[in-house]
């Protein structure tokens, strides 16, 4: 049984490669449901859409939760014996900022510049003098992504935005204020975690914010500096929480110091596209870890990218799309549906509306998965695009890394220009 609320369809149809029976539960029990949150994981040949976890507990071997939330309904399924992959409690370290940050001072990690001012008054009269800021707030993160705050002059207007989308509640949020880190180097680490145990594998990932993701599969003890003290630091907090999910860090690099900015203790995207393609043994690699058990994987090739699909869209319209079979195995959509052998997208999904999910390429080389995901972008349909050009940026970063000592797979990385035969 996987729960979910949309997100992450492409887990469940990895896991039902495997398994005899593939349940998925997407909550809706709303006092007006709709239609358009009930349909969601509806009509997969290969998954079981259902409607109430209760009516089939008893025939479930596994629970699989690969969001965060649900905390307090793993443990008592837990304690009911059955086997869970979750991040149970270690969602906290997500869900509430501030919290994080006083982790990051308990493990000796660099802590980033913030401040927080309780209320929009206070925060609009410390933004007047302030320049070159992120805004973040803790839990509804639906509410309130990271914002960039550039200064008085330029972005006022989100004040007054911010004012009305939080009412009459605007005094009551507390907003963090950060400094911004100046650096043009972002890494990560993209692996999973079993009680505070990491892999002998995981990937070595660039992202490009919501476009193109590229990443290197690697030993642990080959990883870049700044992601192993966060891996070593983080392992026993995970263990106390007794996370069992995936995990992703985000860490901005300056001046040698590793700054880790974002904790994501569960699926990351991108990059859970790349663990579905590039572990063969990704059921196994759940059904041992929701036992205990850390088992390390088995990789199908030696680097991954990704390239967020998007489709055009008119308000409420439900866009649909075939895909090519030769292409199946390289699109992994979410928020949506399928009718009659075509993917449907209810209108009023999570985020931008636009983004449809994520096309992934695998490749023994940079230069081989940068041409695979190239050649699968060429076969979406008419009104679908893969947005191959964040690989530019994305071979750019990694270059720029490389100057600074931080290593990206074994291979030679490709001039931006070269691998994408830009003239």
């Amino acid at each position: 049984m996987v729960v979910d609320h949309g997100l992450f369809i492409p887990v469940a149809r990895r896991l039902a490669k495997s398994f005899n029976r593939v349940l998925y539960h997407v909550p809706n029990e709303e006092g007006f449901p709709t239609i358009n949150k009930c349909i969601i994981g509806d009509g997969y040949p290969d998954i079981e859409k259902c409607e109430d976890i209760w009516d089939v507990k008893k025939d479930v071997d596994l629970f699989v939760f690969p969001d965060i939330g649900f905390s307090g309904l793993q443990l008592e399924l837990e304690s009911q014996g059955f086997p869970v992959w979750g991040s149970r409690r270690a969602d906290s370290l997500e869900v509430h900022r501030q919290l994080f940050h006083k982790v990051l001072g308990e493990v000796d990690l660099p802590v980033p510049k913030f401040k927080v001012l309780e209320g929009w008054t206070k925060l609009r009269e410390h933004l007047k003098d302030a320049e070159n800021k992120y805004l973040k707030i803790s839990k509804f993160r639906g509410s309130l992504e990271t914002t960039y705050w550039r200064s008085w002059e330029l972005d006022e207007g989100l004040l007054d935005v911010l004012a009305v989308r939080f009412g009459p509640a605007k005094e009551l949020i507390p907003f963090m204020v950060f400094d911004a880190i100046e650096t043009d180097i972002e890494i990560g680490s993209d692996t999973y975690c079993v009680d505070g145990l990491w892999p002998s594998l995981m990937l070595n990932g660039i992202e490009h914010k919501d476009k193109g993701y590229l990443a290197a599969v690697t030993a642990k003890e080959d990883m870049p500096e700044p992601l192993l003290a966060v891996l070593d630091a983080f392992g026993p907090v995970l263990k106390k929480y007794r996370c069992r999910n995936q995990w992703s860090t985000e860490v901005r690099v300056k001046d040698g110091i590793g700054y880790f900015t974002d904790p994501t203790p569960r699926g990351g995207l991108p990059s859970t596209s790349s663990q579905l393609a590039l572990w063969e043994n990704f059921p196994e690699i759940v059904w041992a870890g929701a036992h205990g058990e850390l088992v390390d994987p088995i990789p199908a090739a030696k680097y991954s990218a990704e390239a967020m699909i998007s489709g055009k869209t008119a308000k409420e319209q439900w866009p649909a799309v075939e895909i090519p079979e030769e292409l199946e195995a390289y699109v992994n959509f979410a928020n949506c549906c399928m009718i009659d052998g075509r993917y449907v997208f209810p209108h009023g999904g999570d985020k931008d509306e636009n983004d449809l999910g994520w096309l992934v390429a695998t490749g023994d080389t940079i230069q081989e998965t940068i041409d695979n995901l190239k050649e699968k972008a060429d076969l979406l349909p008419d009104g679908l695009s893969a947005a191959t050009d964040a690989l530019v940026d994305l071979l750019v970063e990694a270059h720029k890394a490389e100057k600074e000592d931080i290593e990206f797979g074994e291979q030679r990385i490709p001039k931006p220009e070269t691998a994408l035969n830009i003239e």
